[in-house]
């Protein structure tokens, strides 16, 4: 456990309580007395976890815990001076620590022989989540010529839960280049309810192949950034999802192939996706998909603030951008799905995309080319991070 010593008096001595000079003690034995006297005081906050007792050496909890986990603190409260202390106090910024023993002789006096225990007992609360549970205590007393002496500790306990379910940190990385004749067969797929992914990639032919290829999938936005040039203006911006591929292909056999994209209202997403599909003889093309459905993990104000600020934001842009930037000042685009492509071809390909909200919105994009084309294309969905404030049905009616 971590130790942090505190001294006010310096030298030497055996410890009294001068209570024997209050009765007659000259001025000079009293200033003799202070002199030749120094104190100590040290606090030490043990952890005690119901599920997880366990802490590193730094007093920050190695387990997680979530929501109504109760943790005991005690605090250890110890004189190594050679002065006994008075007023002993103990206080801790979070929450507040109750007397239980140690008094031996209930002079109420903090002697060298005795260790007084506090005790707190604190419930996590989902507001604690996704963030360190951080508490600071001090103790506090003063020597026999009333000297101030004190000591400061602290713990720490990691949570790493939301509404009782694990937060998923979970990141996902793919890159490869190939070269070559012959059969291929690739496929991948994603599903995340806590980010309402759903994303799947196949392909398969039988012919010369050159692919160029970078996939990248990360719960924590902050730690993917890229730069597209259809989002935030070419600026680096962080994202969950992220593809970016160059292919070119030729046989006698087509290349066949279908991606899907879908951003799910279901589990909070917007409802749009974007679905791709061919069948080529030939094929030369540049492609970057992309997908954010989260806020920043760290915002550059603050959890606290950010909340705040997006509550109180509404319509003002500017305000809400400067939320959604990250500690390190890069945008976070929010609820955001499309895909961009230049593409030259002998065969059929085509785009389906579409926005559905129930009685509100229905967007539909259908494109499908057959015979030899060159096509640029980029479809982009964007939603505003701040809902709209709407009435309650018979709002104002008693009912």
């Amino acid at each position: 456990m971590k130790k942090i010593l505190v001294a006010t008096d310096r030298p030497s001595n055996a410890g009294t309580n001068m209570e024997s000079c209050n009765a007659g003690c000259s001025r000079e034995s009293i200033m003799n007395f202070c002199f030749n006297r120094f104190a100590f005081l040290i606090l030490i906050i043990a952890l005690l976890i119901v599920i997880f007792p366990l802490a590193d050496a730094n007093k920050t909890l190695m387990k997680q815990v979530k929501q109504g986990d109760s943790i005991t603190y005690n605090y250890i409260v110890t004189n190594t001076g050679t002065a006994n202390l008075t007023e002993l106090k103990v206080v801790d910024d979070q929450i507040m620590p109750i007397y239980i023993s140690g008094d031996d002789n209930n002079d109420g006096w903090l002697n060298l022989t005795e260790v007084w225990i506090y005790k707190a007992l604190y419930r996590v609360r989902q507001s604690d989540l996704n963030g360190d549970i951080i508490n600071k205590a001090t103790a506090s007393a003063r020597d026999p010529c009333g000297n101030p002496v004190k000591d400061t500790d602290i713990a720490i306990v990691k949570t790493a839960y939301k509404d009782g379910e694990p937060i998923q940190y979970g990141q996902f990385c793919e890159a490869q280049k190939i070269t070559g004749t012959g059969i291929i067969d690739a496929s991948t797929s994603m599903r995340d309810k806590k980010i309402a992914l759903e994303y799947y990639n196949t392909m398969n032919g039988d012919g010369d192949i050159e692919l160029d290829q970078e996939q990248a999938y990360s719960e924590v936005s902050d730690k993917l950034k890229r730069s597209i040039e259809s989002v935030n203006g070419g600026k680096e911006s962080t994202l969950n999802l992220y593809e970016n591929s160059r292919l070119t292909y030729s046989g006698n056999n087509p290349l066949q192939g279908e991606k899907y994209l879908h951003s799910e209202s279901l589990y909070g997403g917007t409802g749009a996706n974007v679905r791709e599909a061919f069948s080529v003889q030939d094929m030369e093309k540049e492609e970057v998909s992309f997908f954010a459905q989260t806020m920043p993990y760290q915002p550059r104000d603050g959890l606290k603030n950010f909340r705040k600020g997006m509550k109180e934001g509404g319509r003002n842009i500017k305000r809400v951008d400067q939320l959604m930037k990250t500690k390190e000042g890069i945008s976070n685009p929010a609820y955001l799905l499309g895909l961009q492509v230049k593409n030259t071809f002998n065969g059929t390909w085509g785009t389906d995309a579409s926005w559905h909200k129930i009685f509100y919105k229905n967007i539909k994009a259908h494109e499908m080319f057959s015979g030899n084309f060159e096509v640029e294309k980029q479809i982009k969905f964007h939603q505003y991070p701040v809902k709209d404030k709407s009435e309650m049905a018979c709002n104002g009616i008693d009912c």
